[in-house]
């Protein structure tokens, strides 16, 4: 009990905070600043710095899920309110303030429009020069079919990246530099993506692939889960490609066959 009375009072504290800034109306840039300044107290900096990645359960009785509630409540605030995040964007200082006052550690000279899908920007790793059009979402967390169970992780993106509009990122996933990636195109968990690789419009990348540089995806491509797309292949548009595929410039190979021949 000598324990929990602190924490109580600490959680008790944040909360005081982020209701506050609910019940400011932002309608100005001076109330959005301001906001954001409240936001820059020690309780709910101590709750940024315990956004992770992990494994977490969805009980409100978990301090870090307790943090991750806090958190999300003030971030919502301002992402489910595309008005505010046009300010944001548009002004240099208050994109800065707002991306590291919600944690964010990478670069800032990315572009990024209000239609967009943010959450735990700790999270996050954005590259120099990149764009990234409407309706972006960057899956950082996802929860399990019963519920019960929240999976967070990284997204990396490298320098002068190009996401068209409407595309998905799934959590753990890493983008070389000089990506160019087409409308609606959903990128799965997991995913590994070299240096100046180009995917086509409506292409579907499933868990777990693997694309070498300079590699080429046709639009409207399906591609499956734990593929290996190596350095420099061309894969035509509307192709499928099986799971566990191994793809070479020379063909499509089982992996699975591959390591019974080896």
């Amino acid at each position: 009990m000598t324990f929990r009375i602190p924490v109580l009072f600490m959680i008790k504290q944040q909360k005081q905070i982020v209701m506050k800034i609910f019940e400011t109306i932002l309608n100005s840039i001076s109330d959005i600043k301001n906001a954001i300044e409240e936001l820059n107290q020690p309780s709910f900096q101590r709750v940024v710095s315990n956004i992770k990645p992990g494994t977490f359960t969805r009980d409100t009785e978990s301090r870090d899920y307790q943090d991750r509630l806090i958190y999300t409540k003030a971030f919502r605030k301002f992402a489910y309110n595309p008005a505010i995040l046009n300010e944001i964007f548009s002004c240099p200082e208050l994109k800065e303030s707002f991306f590291r006052t919600f944690g964010y550690k990478g670069a800032l000279d990315f572009t990024i429009y209000p239609k967009c899908w943010l959450r735990d920007l700790p999270m996050l790793d954005i590259g120099s020069k990149t764009y990234l059009a409407d309706g972006i979402l960057l899956g950082t967390n996802q929860v399990s079919t019963d519920q019960k169970v929240l999976k967070v992780g990284t997204i990396k993106i490298g320098d002068r990246c190009v996401f068209d509009q409407d595309c998905k990122i799934g959590y753990n996933s890493v983008i070389g530099d000089d990506c160019i990636i087409g409308i609606q195109t959903s990128i799965g968990l997991k995913c590994k993506m070299g240096n100046n690789v180009k995917v086509g419009e409506a292409t579907t990348v499933r868990h777990g692939v693997t694309f070498g540089n300079d590699a080429i995806i046709g639009g409207e491509t399906q591609i499956g889960n734990f593929c290996i797309i190596e350095d420099g292949v061309v894969i035509e548009e509307f192709s499928t490609i099986p799971s566990f595929s191994q793809v070479t410039k020379e063909g499509i190979f089982n992996r699975k066959a591959l390591r019974k021949t080896a």
